[in-house]
């Protein structure tokens, strides 16, 4: 996404950012759980506040996954293909860097930036196949499927469909959370 500029740099978040400004005991609750958890309260769960019994259940599985038994430069890898394919311009600025420190290579990351499958001929490859059958395909064809089956047996299969999931889920609560969507070069705003 470097060849992209924020359409809006200027909108204000959607969503209270503190616990003082939530409404009800159950949301400042959920935010003091989440906060206590995490140290803070990352913008994807903002939006969610307003269900907060969602919100802490979102948490749970999200840190489940993160700790689970896939790779982090699988999980970055898939993090920033899903931010480029939902233009999610905060998740792909608060994981670009992480993705490289996870050891994604410069090409891998700027690969994922034009929307293509990072290749390294194994894990994080099989994963971006998988991802792209998931999302843009809607199906799992038997040759992808026992690519990341041998990559990662049953139970990390298991995890990365649903690390596909909540990179979607994040892209979307991000999106309304902060309207600051990319718009390319050169392109006219609301096109």
């Amino acid at each position: 996404m470097p060849e992209t500029t924020p359409a809006s740099p200027h909108a204000a978040a959607r969503f209270p950012a503190t616990a003082d400004a939530l409404r009800s005991a159950e949301q400042r609750a959920a935010y003091d759980l989440i906060e206590r958890r995490r140290g803070r309260v990352p913008a994807p769960y903002l939006p969610l506040l307003g269900s907060p019994r969602v919100a802490d259940l979102l948490e749970q599985l999200s840190t489940e996954l993160w700790t689970g038994t896939l790779p982090q430069r699988v999980l970055e890898a898939v993090f920033l293909m899903t931010a480029h394919r939902q233009q999610c311009r905060h998740q792909w600025e608060t994981h670009a860097a992480k993705a490289l420190a996870a050891g994604l290579s410069l090409e891998m990351v700027e690969a994922i930036a034009a929307g293509k499958i990072p290749e390294d001929g194994g894990s994080v490859e099989a994963a971006g196949r998988f991802f792209l059958a998931l999302t843009e395909r809607h199906h799992v064809t038997d040759d992808v499927f026992e690519q990341v089956q041998r990559h990662f047996g049953e139970h990390g299969v298991a995890e990365l469909v649903a690390f596909c999931g909540l990179a979607g889920t994040v892209a979307l609560l991000l999106n309304v959370q902060l309207p600051h969507p990319f718009v390319a070069q050169g392109e006219a705003q609301g096109s």
